[in-house]
């Protein structure tokens, strides 16, 4: 009977019987940190909250400085535009009561002109470009006090200084004459403390690193258009550092920049202060002007200078050509001994001046002996010389005067003439009638000419700091 009951009796489901093989209590089904938050909830709870409160409110004062930064920034700028407003009503005023004597000209308001000048400038009252309009014209009457107001204007374009640089005869020819084309040399006084200015803000900007003036010469095509003035402008700071013996501040100057380097070049070339100096010295400048030598000499036949810019630095070269001592020798007889397409324009230049006279007689006897008489003559040595260059070269000899039969360069010259007239040449009867004609146009030149012609006109008196004795 048990065991029936037994077997009727009913079965028990057991619900929580787990899986075979899963031995793990409902205790230990739940994390670590599930039973953290069910124990501490309302901790959490509260500190949630409370890192919530406290990150809105780190956001909103972060958000209030921002405004009320902004909003000093806002006051600040308001301000600063009023002041600068204020400034320039206050400077306007302070300009207006002043500008008649600014205005005024002729060396009678010279001093007024300069004291009041020179206030406004030390006070940054006046824009720096209308400072140097006025100095400028104040530099007319007295260079000294333009120099002083410049000195003291900053901000100022050197660019602007540079196209008020006037070169004089003196400078552009190397030779004065009471002619038309040299009535800018009363001019020469503010072009001299204009380039002493250059020199002293040049000098004072290298030892702080800074290009300062040098900026003028950043652009190489520049200097080449206008390489005669930039010459004129830069050669008190070059001979100034040349005297002194400055070579590192000669060598920053001209690795400047291209055309740094080819007015250093230039000037350096007739730099020469021929003072007493021991062997060893000698040598040092020896070396030292060669090597601008052969810089020229390679720069003026390369590709970058075309037939305008060695025309121009043809010019310039022959204005200082004694000067020079022989250092232009060699680039000037290479540039006229090349094809026309390079030295056309070169040789119609050279050309005109030594037909006009406006070489200085000194510079002809080097430029004939070392240059011209000896182009010729190695030209007529060649079995097949180029004509077109031939001629050219026998034009610009029928140009230069014959030397005295007591002169180094007669025999030389000598010996050129009878080569022209080498039985079946004809450049002889060329010479002779390049002459003929060169000497009737200058004793009767063409009205436009008349301005230009140097020719039987009586030296002027060369003007202050010009550099040629």
């Amino acid at each position: 009977m048990a065991d029936d009951k037994d077997a009727k009796k009913p079965e028990v489901k057991d619900d929580a019987k787990k899986p075979e093989g899963d031995e793990s209590t409902p205790d230990e089904e739940t994390s670590k940190a599930g039973r953290f938050i069910m124990k501490y909830h309302t901790f959490l709870s509260s500190f949630v909250i409370g890192a919530a409160g406290l990150v809105a409110t780190s956001i909103w004062q972060y958000r209030q400085s921002e405004v009320a930064k902004r909003s000093a920034e806002s006051q600040q700028k308001v301000a600063e535009t009023q002041a600068e407003n204020q400034w320039r009503i206050e400077r306007a005023e302070i300009l207006a009561k002043n500008l008649s004597v600014l205005s005024a000209q002729g060396p009678g308001s010279v001093e007024q002109r300069y004291g009041v000048l020179l206030s406004l400038a030390r006070g940054n009252i006046l824009d720096p470009e209308l400072a140097v309009s006025y100095a400028l014209e104040l530099g007319k009457d007295n260079p000294d006090y333009m120099q002083s107001v410049l000195a003291n204007t900053a901000g100022k374009d050197y660019n602007r200084l540079s196209r008020a640089y006037v070169l004089s005869c003196e400078e552009k020819y190397g030779i004065a004459r009471a002619v038309p084309i040299c009535s800018n040399d009363r001019l020469a006084a503010r072009s001299d403390a204009i380039a002493q200015l250059i020199s002293d803000e040049t000098q004072a900007a290298q030892t702080q690193g800074q290009p300062g003036p040098l900026v003028m010469l950043k652009d190489e095509r520049d200097v080449q258009q206008n390489v005669q003035r930039f010459a004129g402008l830069f050669e008190a700071t070059l001979e100034d550092y040349y005297e002194r013996r400055l070579w590192d501040e000669i060598t920053r100057f001209q690795n400047y920049s291209t055309g740094a380097h080819i007015i250093a070049s230039l000037v350096l070339a007739a730099a020469r202060t021929g003072e007493f100096v021991t062997t060893e010295e000698a040598k040092k400048l020896d070396q030292f002007h060669d090597s601008h030598a052969q810089w020229m000499s390679k720069y003026i036949m390369g590709s970058t200078c075309d037939a305008e810019c060695k025309g121009k630095i043809l010019e310039v070269m022959v204005s200082h050509y004694e000067e020079s001592q022989g250092d232009y020798d060699g680039a000037v007889k290479k540039l006229l001994e090349s094809p026309h397409s390079q030295s056309g324009n070169a040789i119609s230049r050279l050309h005109a001046r030594l037909l006009w006279c406006q070489v200085d007689p000194s510079d002809y006897v080097p430029l004939r002996d070392h240059v011209l008489v000896p182009a010729v003559t190695e030209l007529l040595a060649q079995p097949k010389p180029d004509p077109t260059i031939v001629d050219e070269m026998v034009g610009l000899l029928a140009l230069v005067p014959e030397p005295a039969a007591t002169d180094p360069g007669a025999a030389a010259w000598k010996s050129a003439m009878t080569t022209l007239d080498k039985p079946g040449a004809r450049y002889g009867r060329v010479f002779r009638d390049r002459k003929a004609t060169s000497t009737r146009e200058r004793s009767s030149p063409p009205p436009a000419m008349k301005k230009l012609s140097f020719c039987g006109i009586a030296e002027t008196a060369a003007p202050a700091a010009t550099g040629k004795e």
